[in-house]
């Protein structure tokens, strides 16, 4: 009897390394096809890094030198991870008045109406920031 159960734990060993082996393989395939992806995203992304970077490195950046070279870092991973996304103008739109919630309530009321396109602008986000105004009357009382 004994010499029955060796051929059967032999079997058994064989199988399980075999499984062993077909499960690593697959994961190491599944690894591979990220990498292969990520280095396909990576060169496209890499092309528009190089450029952000020269244009960090020749000053035409509105940020300081320091500042445009993180941002560019940050940017080319969050593309990489697949997180940085261009936001539709209703997503903006929303923001902008999600912003505003937090205001009290007569300020609010402003707040919305100047995102909402109502009242005066003037400057640019090249130049440092846009003045949006609206002109609200209230009676004397």
């Amino acid at each position: 009897m004994p010499n029955q159960t060796a051929p059967n734990a032999s079997l058994r060993h064989q199988l399980l390394r075999s499984a062993s082996a077909l499960v690593i393989g697959l994961a190491a395939l599944g690894g591979a096809s990220h990498v292969f992806a990520a280095g396909k995203a990576g060169k496209a992304g890499n092309s528009e890094y190089q450029q952000q970077i020269a244009a960090c490195k020749s000053g035409a950046s509105t940020e300081d030198r320091a500042t445009c070279l993180r941002e560019a870092g940050a940017a080319q991973q969050a593309a990489a991870r697949g997180t940085l996304t261009d936001p539709s103008p209703a997503q903006l739109k929303e923001n902008a008045l999600r912003r505003c919630e937090g205001l009290p309530q007569s300020d609010r009321i402003d707040c919305e109406k100047r995102v909402n396109g109502q009242g005066s602008s003037e400057g640019s986000v090249a130049s440092g920031g846009i003045l949006r105004e609206t002109v609200t009357i209230v009676p004397a009382r």
